[in-house]
């Protein structure tokens, strides 16, 4: 704190001021308010409003973060939910071929060219043409591949070749396996790895066949 020092003139009347023999006019000088000292203030407010604002600065930044990471979330959310219901909608496609009435079910025979523990089976729906293909005990040489076929009036067409697990089981969905008006049976072949050369032959023994009924 700073003390302003007080004016000589208030000085030179203390004397007479203790002795009491003031003149009325120095008494008057005497009783006039004496300056008091001034305090420097410091700059606290200033300081106060700084701290404040970084603070609300700081604030919103978080929670803009936080409003940003949100959105994100909700968006991935949403897609989440986007593609769980279009897995169910194609669950309910592929169900609904092996529940229609018009469903035909082939069951696939071993040729003698083929070992007698493999089993085929094929749920075919006319109408929507979709196929679902389930295989057991198609444990494939080294070296070699089963290739599944669909037999039409004008030749075989390839449906791909079958992969399997290590138990040689396996469920094919098969989004065209053929016109109705023109196919007639399903066939698997043995072929080299990688399968048969050319889609409209096969290059190796047929190993299964089942005709479609009537």
């Amino acid at each position: 704190m700073d003390v302003t020092p007080h004016k000589d003139e208030y000085l030179e009347l203390c004397p007479g001021y203790v002795l009491g023999n003031l003149t009325e006019e120095e008494a008057r000088r005497r009783r006039a308010p004496i300056p008091l000292p001034r305090r420097r203030t410091a700059p606290v407010l200033g300081w106060t409003f700084a701290v404040a604002a970084v603070l609300i600065a700081a604030f919103a930044v978080h929670e803009w973060r936080a409003a940003s990471r949100l959105e994100q979330d909700l968006a991935a959310a949403r897609q989440e939910v986007t593609r769980l219901n279009q897995q169910i909608q194609s669950e309910r496609e592929w169900a609904a071929v092996a529940t229609a009435p018009q469903t035909r079910t082939v069951e696939l025979k071993p040729t003698p060219a083929g070992e007698p523990q493999l089993h085929a089976r094929v749920t075919y729906d006319p109408s929507t043409r979709r196929a679902l293909v389930a295989v057991s005990a198609f444990v494939t040489p080294p070296g070699k591949d089963y290739q599944l076929w669909a037999i039409t009036k004008t030749g075989p067409i390839s449906l791909g070749l079958v992969r399997t697990d290590p138990q040689g089981r396996a469920l094919i969905r098969l989004n065209d396996a053929g016109d109705p008006f023109t196919l007639a049976a399903f066939a698997v072949s043995l072929e080299n790895a990688g399968g048969a050369p050319t889609p409209t032959a096969p290059a190796g023994p047929v190993v299964m066949v089942g005709k479609i009924g009537t």
